[in-house]
């Protein structure tokens, strides 16, 4: 993915994951890891969502939380990513105090899976069930994905801070992921129906991908060095 980029794509990408990295820093060196920053030393209880209540962008309508119920081989847990929108994938504002959005939902993105020392080790999707929310396309999706962004203040503002870049940096995996599960739902869909895939039980996860957070970060820098571009200010 990297070598078809343009400089410009590429030069983006590098961006958000340099950003990202700064961010994963100061977590560690404040909290321990990403993990405690949301957790705050207290023993993670089953399907309990951390931190309480969950993390909310109310500008850019972006949301996440992060919980374990999986009991995985590598992941300690997972955050979910949400976008509030309507069916359609737009947000409607209204004026005063109050719910700041009519007619949306926290419409379910995807979810990245992290080890016991918070680093990413997957991006999966799930299927509408899971969540709720409204059921958005791949295209949809990946245009809330490319306008990706937390900004808040207080204690959680650095795990905010590494998530927006974390996003950033994998735009083009998350794009393979999420035409993945439009995929699986397309053939699931031929035998049972749409509405009867979206709440079928048996299909949790529609698509996964893993990942090295670490040594992508690495195959960055070294694709860097080979395009000769000048380091960032």
């Amino acid at each position: 993915m990297l070598r078809a980029m343009g400089d410009a794509e590429f030069a983006h990408v590098y961006g958000c994951a340099q950003r990202s990295v700064h961010a994963w820093g100061d977590a560690t060196q404040k909290y321990g890891s990403l993990l405690q920053s949301w957790i705050c030393g207290e023993e993670v209880r089953e399907n309990e969502r951390y931190p309480d209540p969950d993390i909310l962008d109310r500008r850019h309508g972006y949301q996440f939380f992060y919980h374990s119920h999986r009991h995985a081989a590598v992941e300690h847990g997972h955050l979910h990513l949400f976008y509030h929108a309507t069916v359609s994938g737009n947000r409607r504002y209204i004026s005063g105090e109050g719910k700041p959005w009519q007619r949306t939902a926290p419409s379910h993105l995807f979810a990245i899976s992290l080890d016991s020392r918070g680093l990413p080790v997957s991006l999966f999707t799930v299927n509408l069930w899971v969540t709720n929310g409204h059921w958005l396309n791949a295209s949809t999706i990946l245009a809330a994905i490319q306008r990706f962004r937390i900004q808040i203040e207080g204690e959680h503002s650095m795990s905010a801070e590494w998530l927006t870049g974390f996003v950033g940096m994998y735009v083009p995996l998350i794009e393979y992921l999420l035409h993945r599960r439009d995929t699986t739902l397309s053939r699931l869909s031929k035998t049972h129906g749409m509405r009867k895939s979206l709440d079928d039980h048996q299909h949790e996860v529609l698509s996964v991908v893993k990942i090295d957070w670490l040594r992508d970060i690495q195959a960055l820098e070294t694709e860097w060095e080979r395009r000769k571009m000048p380091r960032l200010g």
